[in-house]
């Protein structure tokens, strides 16, 4: 039997269909099925923001800025060996500027703050201000001050320490961007404690920083003035042995060795002149004649009259011979000139004799007083060693005295021009308005919360939701076609089965009973004698319900159908039977003690609705169901009725509904709508093991279901839900009454 092909493909159309529908669009069936949910996710939110800015203690900032003097950081000039770059320049100020912000952040500041304005006594930073005061004063004389009781109660450090704790905790120091500028902020529930805060920390931070570069600048004065003061001490002694090691060894204190040099120098100059002037005197006094060194003005006027009275002598002799007395006077002339010149020759190598000798005399005295010097000199060389090393010793000590003695009398000049690295650029004003909470940027984060929450929400409600509720949930699962939807009917409104299908036929219910029966019918192989099965995966889905309603449509399109129950565990077919104490039922059949027309009865509302039921449990429901006049009574209904209904227990608790299904031309699966999952409807299908022709949804909110847009009919529902009419029983014609 191959009766869902045609459905099949009838469904695949309307999947393929629905499946080009854009993911936008199923975004937004999403959101229209979970929008109460998400609306109450809004709302909660928005009502926590809300009670949050009721509650929440307002809270102030107030901010003070300070700038970091980074001009004295360029070492390009005369103080730096070296050019100094950018870099270094850049990584020098931001190691200052982070220095400042740990300085500012330091314990040692908020300590004195703390102090400085009483925190400890303020109940924002010390909840049990008034009682740990108290204790303070009754703790005994340690806690109390020396002195008279008007006096201020000594707080105890631990106080301190923890009021410190919170008072950093409610402080934040930073840089302003890349400047040189640091912002101190402070927050408090008070707006002046806020301003007075941050205006006391930058103040105090300045007053700690001056008065320990003062405290320093003392100590190095102190330490200088002490070292100067040895180092003083120490030139005086080594200047005292300088002059006394000058005494004793005799050495004068004046140009030293340098006028030494200069005078054996001169001296060696005197003796090397003296030796020439000897040697020249020696060398004179050695000569004779004419060639000789001798020489001297008187001498060689007499030796150029010698000349001239030789020449002359000879012109005589020549034009008059020896004999003439002008030639004997010029002899006698020329002999006394000889003997002038003979004198003079023996005076001056007489003179000159004499120059040797006193030349020799200076000699020997200048070498004498040479080699004297040059011994007093090695032997005093010998007594300066110690000497030298006494003034070195005494020259770097001087040194520094003087560079110490120097740095001392700057030190306690810039004793008053000490200044801090920061200086307050801006003062904290009071804030007017509070930092936190800020009602708009908290109800917008709020506003944007809901949206994520919101959309959290819907992604998880959709992921967790695993019920199946729509047509196409069910065609992807199993490939079967679902026959109808079938709304829940209130209960204050419920009336007996088959009188809502076939005396209100304008009611919601009747129009989605006939639209289920019109769709199986078309199914069905024969024109009459067709059975159907109607169960279900669990009890209380509906089966009974769809049965009788099936059957009503027949009735009502005038056709004959009978209701048979084959539930032989639980039997229930109360709401259309009303059985007197003496009819036949279903098991008086099958043991032969009834016939097929004992056992059919009529409904009471609705009397062309036909029904076989089922007085109480059996004991044997298998063994029963196996029976052959089961079959023998399903051919003879065939014969009487265009369509029998069979009622089978569900699926998953027994088997019956398998057994009944093999004489049945089609098999109606009923499922709670929203009730039922996707493991629960494949667990019922590999139970059944069967061929299921299609599903009816039973207990439908067609107001819900119109509401999550499952992509069906039903979305539209609430546009034509004004077609139906619930008109009460007995104002319409009633075909069943035939």
């Amino acid at each position: 039997m191959n009766m869902h092909e045609p459905v099949l493909q009838d469904h695949r159309g309307l999947d393929s269909r629905h499946g080009d529908t854009s993911v936008g669009t199923d975004f937004l069936r999403v959101l229209r099925r979970r929008y109460r949910g998400l609306l109450a996710t809004m709302v909660l939110v928005l009502g926590i923001a809300v009670i949050a800015l009721l509650v929440i203690e307002p809270r102030y900032q107030a901010t003070a800025v300070m700038r970091v003097d980074t001009d004295d950081l360029d070492l390009s000039g005369d103080d730096a060996a070296t050019p100094t770059s950018i870099r270094d320049l850049e990584l020098r100020r931001t190691h200052q500027i982070e220095t400042q912000i740990q300085l500012l952040n330091s314990r040692s500041v908020a300590r004195q703050v703390v102090r400085d304005l009483a925190l400890f006594d303020d109940p924002e930073f010390n909840p049990n201000a008034g009682k740990s005061l108290a204790n303070a004063a009754k703790s005994g004389p340690a806690s109390k001050s020396a002195g008279t009781g008007n006096k201020p109660l000594a707080v105890p450090p631990q106080l301190i320490e923890k009021v410190t704790d919170r008072l950093q905790a409610a402080v934040k120091v930073d840089q302003d961007g890349q400047t040189s500028f640091i912002n101190v902020t402070a927050t408090s529930a008070s707006p002046a404690k806020a301003a007075r805060i941050a205006n006391k920390i930058t103040a105090s931070y300045i007053d700690i920083q001056i008065t320990e570069r003062r405290a320093a600048q003392r100590r190095v004065a102190e330490a200088l003035s002490r070292r100067v003061e040895e180092l003083r001490q120490q030139l005086l002694a080594t200047n005292w042995s300088i002059a006394s090691y000058r005494s004793k060894h005799n050495i004068d204190p004046g140009p030293g060795n340098d006028a030494n040099s200069a005078q054996m120098s001169r001296l060696a100059s005197e003796l090397a002149a003296a030796r020439a002037a000897r040697a020249e005197a020696g060398a004179r006094s050695g000569g004779s004649g004419a060639g000789g060194l001798l020489m001297s003005g008187l001498l060689t006027d007499l030796r150029t009259q010698e000349s001239a009275t030789n020449q002359r002598l000879a012109q005589l002799l020549t034009l008059y011979g020896r004999a003439h007395p002008d030639v004997q006077k010029a002899e006698a002339e020329l002999a006394q000139v000889r003997r002038g010149i003979a004198a003079e020759t023996d005076r001056l190598r007489q003179q000159f004799s004499n120059d040797v000798t006193a030349q020799q005399a200076r000699e020997s005295t200048l070498s004498g007083d040479l080699g004297s010097m040059r011994s007093q000199s090695l032997d005093r060389g010998m007594l300066s060693v110690p000497l030298l090393d006494l003034e070195r010793d005494a020259t770097a000590t001087q040194a520094v005295y003087l560079s110490l003695l120097s740095r001392l009398k700057q030190t306690l000049r810039q004793g008053d021009l000490v200044k801090a690295d920061s200086t307050v650029a801006s003062l904290a004003l009071m804030p007017t308005q509070p930092s936190f909470p800020r009602p708009v940027p908290i109800l917008g984060a709020a506003l944007a919360a809901t949206m994520i929450l919101g959309l959290i929400y819907v992604l998880v409600a959709e992921a967790t939701d695993n019920h199946v509720r729509t047509a196409a949930q069910i065609h992807a699962l199993t490939g079967l076609p679902t026959f109808g939807l079938i709304p829940e009917v209130p209960q204050r409104k419920r009336i007996p089965t088959d009188v809502a299908v076939i005396s209100r036929p304008y009611s919601v219910f009747a129009e989605a009973i006939r639209t289920m029966e019109g769709k199986l019918s078309r199914l069905l192989p024969n024109p009459t004698g067709n059975i159907v099965v109607v169960t279900s995966p669990l009890p209380d889905d509906g089966k009974t319900t769809i049965s009788i309603a099936l059957a009503a449509a027949a009735v009502a399109t005038f056709r004959s159908a009978i209701v048979v129950d084959f539930d032989l565990r639980r039997p229930g077919l109360d709401g259309l039977i009303d059985p007197t104490g003496d009819e036949k039922d279903l098991l008086d059949y099958l043991r032969g003690n009834a016939t097929i027309d004992e056992i059919i009865a009529a409904s009471a509302a609705s009397p062309g609705l036909k029904a076989i039921f089922v007085r109480k449990p059996c004991a044997d429901p298998g063994a029963v169901l196996a029976s052959p006049q089961i079959k023998t009574l399903l051919d003879e209904l065939r014969t009487r009725f265009d369509q029998i209904i069979l009622i089978t227990p569900p699926i998953l608790a027994v088997g019956d509904a398998r057994s009944v299904s093999r004489y049945a031309d089609a098999v109606l699966l009923v499922l709670r709508w929203g009730k039922t999952t996707p493991d629960l409807v494949q667990s019922t299908l590999m139970q059944f093991d069967g061929d299921v022709t299609g599903v009816v949804f039973n207990r439908v909110s067609y107001t819900k279901h119109a509401r999550m847009a499952g992509g069906d009919g039903l979305r539209y529902y609430s546009k034509f839900k004004a077609y139906y009419d619930i008109r009460p029983a007995g104002t319409l014609p009633s075909i069943a009454q035939s």
